[in-house]
């Protein structure tokens, strides 16, 4: 049967702003932008005259008040370093993580399981420009043990005008918030989406916040070189004291992390939209979230039993110690090859130092027939996930 396409509602009411931002994208896209912003991040300080005393010193010693782990989600984990000042317009941030994995998966029809491990180090830093009041500059690098490598995982340079910043550089899209307090992120981490893009945020007393991105996508038309520009948006909300919700859409799925389209050279006959929505409770002694990413129709280049992917994950944390956390997770997924069909476990946190934290973690998950398989074709039937971690922020 055919599928008609719906007009998403918003998306007429969002084309003004949407220009608006699609214009800055591409104007900046003329210019050698980076060499630029770096010159000008370091030299406006000088020329502007600062005096101030240039010593050491540090913005945020503890975390905050009832969180163990160091982060839940991408952008708590790019702040999780200790941010020290190392000029009054210049700071530096830094987190350390080695993990171990272990995973041990039975394989349906008597055919013997197979089990695999990695321990991997990855070493993350960070700088913050902040020349003038309303300009920022930020600079994250990582290492990666596997596959080894040392790579720009974000660049921005952001401009305050008010309760309005807008940002542009390579960045993730405001597109799902992805919490988890496990070691090993949950199946919904496939529609995380970074690209360069420009990106325009209005805050209202920290209480309501909508965020519009425009960028240029991985994944094309089949019978277009150029596909132009896609978008994103997202509206957080504080709706009580302890709750907050959200909801996003991303114009093409395909661009997401979990590369969809890859099998199909990342190549479309027609654009399939995601969306996202989230909700987090926050009580005295511990802490619900729930998350829901998908995409809004089917993909005509993937087959039947994959082409309309959804995942849904919840986690409980409870605060049984001021130094100790005790986590649960239930996850599911629907259309999504070689991922659980549904997986729940269970994870601990326990604070060494006040920078320092390890993690344990065990997951169980269940496979639906057809969607996962080894190498000879043979269907799992379910993984055992046990994993370590510690991380140190510096």
């Amino acid at each position: 049967m055919q599928q008609h396409d719906k007009t998403f509602p918003i998306e007429s009411k969002l084309l003004p702003l949407g220009r608006f931002l699609m214009v800055c994208f591409k104007l900046s896209r003329l210019v050698a932008v980076w060499p630029l912003v770096c010159t000008a991040l370091v030299a406006l300080p000088a020329v502007a005259g600062d005096e101030t005393n240039y010593e050491e010193t540090t913005i945020e010693e503890e975390p905050a008040e009832g969180q163990v782990r160091l982060y839940r989600t991408r952008s708590e984990r790019r702040e999780a370093g200790l941010h020290r000042q190392l000029t009054p317009w210049l700071r530096f941030s830094g987190l350390a993580e080695l993990e171990t994995i272990g995973e041990d998966y039975a394989v349906e029809d008597s055919v013997e399981g197979f089990k695999e491990s990695e321990t991997v180090a990855n070493i993350q830093l960070g700088l913050v420009a902040e020349p003038l009041d309303w300009l920022q500059g930020e600079l994250i690098v990582e290492y990666d043990s596997q596959p080894n490598e040392v790579f720009l995982e974000e660049a921005t340079i952001s401009a305050d005008v008010g309760d309005w910043e807008l940002s542009y550089g390579k960045q993730y899209l405001p597109f799902g918030q992805y919490f988890s307090n496990f070691i090993t992120g949950p199946i919904l981490e496939l529609g995380e989406t970074q690209e360069t893009a420009a990106t325009l945020t209005w805050d209202y007393e920290d209480r309501i916040e909508f965020s519009a991105s425009v960028y240029e996508g991985v994944a094309r038309r089949i019978d277009k070189s150029d596909n132009g520009l896609d978008w994103a948006f997202a509206l957080n909300g504080v709706v009580h004291e302890r709750l907050a919700v959200g909801i996003s859409y991303l114009s093409d799925l395909g661009d997401a992390g979990g590369r969809l389209l890859e099998d199909a050279g990342n190549r479309f006959v027609k654009k399939v939209p995601g969306l996202s929505a989230y909700a987090i409770w926050i009580g005295e002694s511990m802490e619900t979230t729930f998350e829901v990413v998908g995409a809004k129709r089917s993909f005509e280049e993937l087959e039947g039993d994959r082409n309309q992917p959804l995942a849904w994950n919840v986690e409980l944390a409870l605060f049984v110690h001021p130094k100790a956390e005790l986590d649960f997770r239930l996850e599911g997924s629907r259309q999504i090859e070689g991922f659980p069909h549904i997986q729940w476990g269970v994870a601990t946190t326990i604070v060494l130092h006040p920078r320092a934290t390890m993690t344990l973690e065990l997951l169980q998950g269940e496979f639906k027939r057809g969607l996962a398989t080894d190498d000879d074709d043979n269907p799992f039937r379910n993984v055992t996930t046990i994993g370590a971690q510690i991380a140190i922020a510096f």
